[in-house]
């Protein structure tokens, strides 16, 4: 995984240089509501809502009719348990929208995103969709936007007889600084 991740920012760096490409720096806030099931030493818990953080860094490359945005995500999620406290959740993914500018100034956007999680001590592989719509200001290098996204850990997570099955779907306002 930490090769493919590797390689993936090699690329658009090389692509970026050759095409008439922004780069950007983004920062996200949000809710998540956290599904799945948590399992330690015998004791069963469900997971609560919790607050949802981004830092991501990328390119916007112009092609016809659409712009491709490629970035590095990372997220960090808290998620709380309702008998066994809170647990960690960090995540480095690499995500691909498609973004389409229908309305002027208005962009919605569609995509997907793998990558690497690290859930209370243990990795795992992730995988995301997202959508959303964002604004750009005209005068302005900065955009603000809204997101939806499906975020999963595709392993259960745990060691011993802790086991984790997590998946959330969050909800997050963006803004982006565009050089």
């Amino acid at each position: 995984m930490k090769k493919l991740l590797y390689s993936s920012l090699i690329s658009l760096c090389m692509f970026a240089t050759s095409a008439n490409a922004d780069f950007y720096v983004g920062a996200g806030y949000g809710g998540a509501l956290n599904s799945g099931s948590v399992r330690e030493h015998e004791v069963s818990s469900s997971y609560k809502n919790s607050p949802v953080y981004s830092l991501s860094g990328g390119i916007i490359m112009p092609i016809p009719l659409f712009d491709l945005r490629a970035e590095v995500e990372y997220l960090n999620i808290r998620p709380e348990t309702k008998k066994l406290g809170t647990k960690q959740l960090d995540a480095l993914m690499v995500n691909a929208t498609g973004v389409i500018p229908f309305i002027p100034l208005i962009d919605p956007y569609v995509g997907f995103g793998v990558g690497y999680g690290r859930y209370d001590h243990t990795n795992t592989s992730a995988w995301q969709y997202l959508m959303g719509v964002e604004y750009n200001f005209e005068t302005l290098p900065f955009v603000v936007g809204a997101e939806y996204r499906y975020f999963k850990l595709t392993d259960d997570c745990g060691k011993h007889s802790n086991t984790s099955k997590y998946h959330n779907n969050a909800v997050m306002l963006k803004v982006k600084f565009v050089f």
